[in-house]
């Protein structure tokens, strides 16, 4: 039991840490802050964490670095955020391999749920379904009818094994009852490509690839991802629209810092990018690319990767998926 002068001394310790909390992010920041991007220079990834990293140093009036850092899906830069200084001055922008990674590989340099703490969803990557014209697919209800027809016999298309589209295809295949055949590709391009040429017949995939294809009539959509339909597809229906959404892969990105960093520095920096998201311009630039921009703040992104912890690492594990 501890002595009435042991508490009030660890009581004073704590108003003390909390009080060195508080003037640290009023300080905040004082010199300049890093962003470690896992994604090559010029990859959607890269692109968007530039503009508004661009941003974020015009509000917090020092530079704010962009560091690529790309390889092994991710894991090369998470473990440089996982072992820096919890100062709020090394940020990384992750994505939704930052919870699938933890299943898809049988060990990690650290601890994706302990060693690092949400900073802001930034923005959602909608995916959509679509079909080679073909397979005579228009809507979901036509390719379930036939999945089920010919179980294993029709395929799907991925950019790689426990990317977001293969995900999505796995939690769809899972809602409907059906049975299809994975044919995981080396990136979402060469994927597309094979669709396209009906080499494959469905594809989960970013939507602004295939608007080119789906107005030309060589891909005809069948459902995106989310609660709403995207202002470039208005006809095409939403998974909510489908009536499963609660089987929908979001696929997002963030900001994440490691865990311990002060959080009235972790606020700070997630309200910044919370406003800056939803600039006019800013949310202009991101819909260009076919990107929802989000901003939210520590508890919302937290919440986002929890949910993912709690089903994603389960699927793959149980459909038996592997880094490609």
């Amino acid at each position: 039991m501890l002595t009435p002068n042991v508490r009030s001394r660890l009581l004073a310790l704590a108003l003390c840490l909390s009080y060195a909390a508080i003037v640290s992010a009023q300080e905040f920041p004082r010199k300049s802050i890093r962003i470690i991007v896992p994604y090559p220079p010029g990859s959607s990834g890269d692109v968007m964490m530039r503009l508004l990293s661009q941003r974020l140093s015009d509000a917090f009036r020092q530079p704010v670095i962009i560091d690529n850092r790309a390889g092994g899906g991710g894991i090369v830069g998470a473990e440089l955020v996982a072992k820096a200084a919890a100062d709020g001055y090394t940020l990384f922008f992750t994505a939704i391999n930052h919870v699938t990674n933890v299943a898809l590989y049988s060990k990690l340099p650290f601890d994706a749920q302990r060693d690092f703490a949400a900073v802001s969803l930034v923005a959602d990557v909608p995916v959509i379904l679509v079909a080679h014209p073909a397979t005579g697919f228009k809507t979901t209800k036509d390719l379930i009818d036939a999945a089920k027809a010919k179980p294993r016999q029709l395929n799907f298309g991925s950019a790689g094994g426990g990317t977001g589209g293969h995900l999505a295809m796995e939690m769809f295949m899972r809602a409907a009852g059906i049975n299809l055949t994975h044919v995981p590709y080396k990136g979402a391009t060469p994927a597309l490509t094979d669709v396209v040429a009906g080499q494959v017949q469905v594809l989960f995939t970013g939507v602004p690839p295939t608007l080119p294809f789906i107005k030309e009539g060589r891909l005809n959509p069948l459902v995106i991802s989310g609660a709403k339909r995207s202002p470039t597809l208005p006809n095409t229906p939403s998974m909510q629209d489908i009536g499963m959404l609660k089987s929908d892969v979001q696929v997002w990105f963030g900001l994440v810092t490691r865990a311990g960093v002060p959080k009235p520095i972790v606020r700070q920096i997630s309200t910044e990018v919370a406003r800056l998201m939803r600039e006019p311009e800013m949310m202009a630039k991101f819909a260009a690319q076919g990107i929802d921009p989000v901003g939210s703040t520590p508890e919302e992104f937290e919440q986002t990767i929890r949910r993912d912890f709690e089903r994603l690492p389960r699927l793959i594990r149980e459909s038996g998926i592997k880094a490609e």
